[in-house]
């Protein structure tokens, strides 16, 4: 036993510091928003046929600041000069699946095969956690396609 300090680096400490880089804590808040927004605009779809109470209008409420927040934080990763180009690239493509884009179903299936190349690109497991970022990108675009699909189906019939 010494009484000096260990100077050995941790292999847990060096494994995290990549996903505590600031863009990736910006991108992962960014998807966070766009799960709640996601959610938050399936609630006001469940509840479609609610008639004009305060409550299904604080659901319409919620969704549209769900997607605001979303769209703050995309862009956020986006002129984040030192973030990973493909992190920029795919809140790139995010942003144009947002409502302020009228994004429609197909739309949204092109943008999802661009967020599948983009994670692709990177090794699963790697130590900059690029590849779980990305793919878990892609995963909420195919269900927001799904929910776009699922609504204009509702609302063609």
């Amino acid at each position: 036993m010494t009484t000096s300090p260990n100077t050995t680096p941790s292999a847990c400490a060096t494994a995290l510091n990549p996903l505590l880089a600031p863009d990736r804590i910006s991108f992962r808040c960014a998807l966070d928003h766009l799960q709640d927004a996601l959610t938050a605009d399936w609630q006001v779809f469940l509840r479609r046929k609610m008639p004009d109470t305060p409550e299904r209008l604080e659901y319409s409420h919620h969704a549209a600041q769900a997607w605001s927040l979303c769209f703050e934080a995309l862009c956020e990763v986006r002129d984040l000069e030192t973030a990973h180009p493909d992190l920029r690239a795919a809140a790139l493509e995010l942003i144009q699946t947002t409502p302020g884009s009228y994004p429609v179903s197909s739309e949204v299936d092109v943008l999802k095969l661009e967020l599948k190349r983009l994670s692709n690109s990177h090794f699963v497991g790697s130590d900059e956690g690029l590849y779980d970022l990305l793919f878990h990108a892609h995963t909420l675009n195919t269900v927001h396609n799904s929910n776009l699909q699922m609504m204009r189906a509702y609302w063609n019939n």
